[in-house]
């Protein structure tokens, strides 16, 4: 019983600390901030489907999260550090909205997800119903940050946190064996994370900007 208890309290920080980065996320002006909060966020995830296991999980369960941790929160992390790097120095341009707005934003799309999770119902597996919010809101988190921010690595950070969001709703089915889907998508998205470092490196070197804005504004 203790146990249960402790596992479950462990779940509830976890998804807790999964929606401060979220938000700490469109409030950061630093893509270096951005990239550590991404890092920790993917730890988090790993250690979710262990913690939602409802019973003792297995070593296949246990497995699979340890490199499903190491790959969101270390590998990835490096990468984007990589590619942060080989980028000019330069000051980013404010979003669209403004870091405050999407901020206010991402807590009203927190605030909906729960309201849309709590006109669900009673869903047949009670870990959906738990995860629901915080997953929707890590989605409405990376769209947020693709459509406003201005910057080409700045976008790509939330294309990573909607695969996040997108991850998290598929968690609870841990326990009918169906995790391969999850890594599969894993693996979508660190050849992403090749190509769009790849893509960077070119457009930056093409047009000496990764400005959404001056890529848009080029005329044939």
């Amino acid at each position: 019983m203790t146990s249960i208890l402790s596992t479950a309290d462990g779940l509830n920080a976890a998804l807790g600390l999964i929606i401060i980065t979220d938000l700490a996320l469109l409030g950061a002006e630093r893509q270096r901030l951005s990239i550590r909060l991404i890092a920790n966020q993917g730890v988090l995830l790993g250690l979710v489907p262990v913690l939602a296991y409802n019973g003792t999980p297995d070593m296949y369960l246990i497995a699979v999260s340890a490199i499903f941790l190491i790959i969101k929160g270390v590998i990835l992390p490096l990468l984007l550090r990589r590619t942060h790097r080989q980028l000019p120095s330069q000051q980013l341009p404010k979003p669209y909205l403004g870091y405050s707005a999407c901020a206010l934003l991402g807590i009203i799309g927190f605030a909906l997800s729960l309201w849309i999770g709590g006109r669900l119902g009673i869903a047949a597996n009670p870990l959906f119903s738990q995860v629901f919010p915080i997953g929707m809101a890590t989605i409405f988190t990376g769209l947020l940050l693709i459509v406003s921010r201005k910057e080409v690595l700045s976008q790509l950070f939330g294309y990573l946190v909607l695969e996040n969001g997108i991850f998290l709703l598929g968690a609870p089915m841990a326990e009918q064996e169906s995790f391969w889907l999850e890594l599969s998508i894993l693996l979508d998205i660190m050849v992403a994370v090749f190509v769009m470092g790849i893509a960077i490196h070119h457009i930056n070197r093409a047009f000496h900007s990764t400005y959404v804005d001056h890529i848009a504004s080029l005329k044939d």
